[in-house]
């Protein structure tokens, strides 16, 4: 499996820089990254801001008023303040006025040009040095569109790691810049000076007014390491050493737990909830951590209120059209759109109503139940927001049993990894044997053919829609599959053909999505047939590994209905209206089924339903080291949870190796690392599963 850089991953597989001890580089690191920052006021303002300035000591209004609020920020979060410096605000207008002029054209935000015009240093260091700093300890965080520097240190305070950087003890002294809306801020220090082992927080314990949310308005952001586009407002606590390990706990409050994504950041550890917080509410923190080469285990618990939190605008269903089978019941799944451009479940009451009850019923909890065919429409209230869904109701198919085949007489199965489901589908009538008493298990299935094969797994009687006078000898199957708005490779124009030409897992997992109430096209359905456990992929349960190219084989065809039936009870149809890509399930927690070939650096968890770990890899670059594999409980992420057992690894002279854990673990899910002297390769592996990644591509 395919694996990145940590601040871009979106899988499980991670490789993590290599934590540095009590001297680390993280605030240096996080110094190239920019903030793109959508502004309260239009840009008008923030560029006449920077006219009415007055000077005041050789430094400008907005920079004392900047350097007041951040002190005072800081100050409450439990750090020291800051001094504003002339040589590095000098570093700070200059480069917001380069960045004006210049635009970078492709370059970061962060770096100047050589020979460029208003060139003072291509890094923050540099302009800082070539101002009269006396050292390239420079950090550096950006924001546009800004009235003043104030609303700039609001919205990096919004942010992740642009706040680590403001609000990091390492620094002493600070640059500020304002030029026709770019705001700059350069703080550094004359010497290393972390050495507190207490957590600093934000929001600060007592603090009013905190973010509600936050919406990715970072870069980088840290939100695509999770897939996901929002969050609760950020919560962090940093010491002046790096953290080593760490557990936490966020209660609202009526003193639930509060779910949440999380990351370890060198010396700061941020909590990520994974729904927006509550307006005008009190949540309450408990963090415990452990320090790199400390065993003590360090205690802090605070509490913060909210500020205005976000209002409820539109309801909406699961799918923009909901269908079901007359007879059958559908519980409604209801999200609610806000004003800041999120969507979450409902925290207050909905009340439901049908167009026509005597043909679409819904219950008080949101239940649809058909009692005859049709079209209709739910309303759902809230309040004074109001809702509708259209619901479609499918008339009740006609059934049929199969004559059963009897296994015994059958000459080509015995013996065959799938001869049980082969033996199902015989005795289920969904396939016979040829004249001579075989069921040819590698012959190819055709479309139509697996459509029958469908339909009947599902006991309709697809005859039974046929005219006198068939077109296809499958008219009948087809007829079903038109009124039901089935998702057929043949059903585009000029593509009929298709109909009795070999289907391939691509084809099949379009189909068998669209019975089960959605409208995605062929990649989506691929996801959604996996997220289901419909389908299983042939190698894996991520879509790279879905083997959609495969033709379906007679046998293949009798494993997947046989998975099929016992996961999907019923066939329903698809809805007329497309169903959105952002109504997609999420991604899989990842898995392999088959044990990957040893790459030049691949690391293989394979954990047992009795709780034992097996750790095998190859890193050619690390030949006959002595490593450690290190061993964590998984709560979100694979930075995040109790240290389990760390178990040291020698690698042979073709840099591998295999071992077994000493302990079993109750854990349903473990993060496994290996440490390397240049990085950390982290991987997660749920009970009774295989993972495997390979860093190497």
């Amino acid at each position: 499996m395919k694996s990145s850089k940590h601040s871009k991953n979106n899988s499980s597989n991670q490789v993590i820089n290599q934590r540095l001890g009590r001297r680390l580089a993280t605030c240096l690191l996080s110094a190239v990254m920019a903030l793109t920052f959508v502004p309260a006021y239009p840009a008008e303002r923030a560029s006449a801001a920077t006219t009415t300035m007055v000077s005041q000591g050789g430094f400008t209004q907005d920079q004392l008023d900047g350097l007041a609020y951040l002190n005072e920020i800081r100050a409450k979060v439990g750090v020291g303040p800051l001094e504003l410096d002339a040589r590095l605000s000098q570093a700070s207008q200059a480069h917001a006025a380069y960045y004006n002029t210049t635009q970078f054209k492709g370059r970061t935000a962060h770096e100047e040009g050589p020979g460029t015009p208003g060139f003072t240093g291509v890094r923050a260091g540099d302009r800082g040095k070539a101002a009269g700093w006396p050292n390239t300890m420079v950090a550096e965080v950006m924001a546009f569109n800004m009235a003043t520097t104030r609303q700039a240190i609001d919205g990096w305070l919004s942010t992740a790691y642009h706040r680590q950087i403001i609000l990091d003890e390492e620094y002493t002294s600070v640059g500020i810049g304002l030029q026709n809306g770019t705001a700059v801020m350069n703080p550094a220090s004359m010497k290393l000076q972390r050495d507190s082992t207490e957590a600093r927080v934000y929001p600060y314990n007592g603090m009013k007014g905190a973010d509600v949310g936050f919406y990715g308005f970072e870069n980088p952001n840290p939100l695509v390491a999770f897939g996901v586009e929002h969050s609760g407002g950020i919560i962090s606590a940093s010491a002046g050493f790096a953290i080593d390990s760490f557990e936490a706990s966020i209660l609202d409050a009526q003193g639930k737990d509060v779910p949440y994504y999380s990351e370890l950041h060198g010396n700061t550890v941020f909590l990520y909830p994974k729904d927006v917080l509550d307006g005008y509410s009190v949540y309450t923190v408990k963090f415990d951590y452990t320090l790199y080469k400390e065993s003590q285990r360090r205690s802090k618990t605070w509490s913060f209120t909210t500020g205005k939190g976000n209002t409820m605008k539109g309801l909406s269903a699961q799918y923009d059209e909901l269908v079901l089978n007359s007879g059958s019941k559908l519980p409604m799944q209801i999200t609610a759109s806000y004003d800041d451009g999120t969507f979450a479940t409902p925290k207050t009451a909905i009340t439901y109503s049908s167009s026509s009850p005597t043909g679409l019923k819904v219950s008080p909890d949101g239940i649809l139940e058909g009692i005859k065919p049709g079209s209709y429409k739910i309303t759902l209230s809230s309040g004074e927001v109001q809702g509708t869904v259209p619901v479609r109701v499918f008339e009740r198919l006609k059934s049929k049993s199969y004559p059963s085949t009897d296994p015994a007489k059958i000459k080509d199965i015995a013996g065959r990894a799938d001869q049980s489901a082969i033996e199902w589908a015989l005795r289920s009538g969904i396939v016979g044997a040829d004249a001579n008493g075989k069921f040819r298990p590698e012959d190819s299935v055709s479309e139509a053919q697996f459509l029958i094969m469908l339909l009947r797994t599902y006991k309709i009687d697809d005859e039974s829609y046929a005219s006198k006078k068939k077109k296809h000898w499958a008219e009948g199957a087809y007829n079903v599959a038109k009124a039901r708005n089935l998702l057929l490779f043949s059903s585009g124009p000029g593509k009929s053909e298709f109909r009795d030409k070999p289907i391939n897992r691509y084809r099949a997992a379009g189909l068998i999505a669209s019975m089960d109430g959605v409208n995605f096209d062929f990649p989506y359905a691929v996801n959604y047939v996996l997220a289901h456990n419909y389908m299983r992929g042939t190698q894996g349960n991520q879509s790279s590994m879905f083997g959609s190219n495969d033709i379906v084989t007679r046998a293949q065809a009798a494993v997947i209905l046989m998975h099929l039936q016992s996961n999907m009870k019923q066939l329903v149809g698809a809805p007329k209206l497309v169903t959105s890509e952002e109504k997609q399930a999420e991604h899989l927690f990842p898995e392999v089924y088959i044990k990957p070939a040893l790459g030049s650096k691949t690391l293989i968890v394979e954990f047992g339903t009795d709780g034992r770990l097996l750790v095998e890899g190859k890193f050619t670059d690390q030949a006959s080291k002595q490593l450690e594999i290190q061993i964590d409980q998984h709560l979100d992420n694979v930075q995040t949870g109790k240290l389990l057992e760390k178990i040291p690894v020698q690698m042979d002279s073709s840099g591998h190796f295999s071992i077994a854990s000493t302990g079993i673990y109750s854990d349903g899910i473990l993060n496994v690392f290996l440490r390397t002297p240049e990085a950390i390769y982290a991987i997660n592996v749920k009970r009774g599963s295989m993972n495997a990644s390979d860093y190497s591509r």
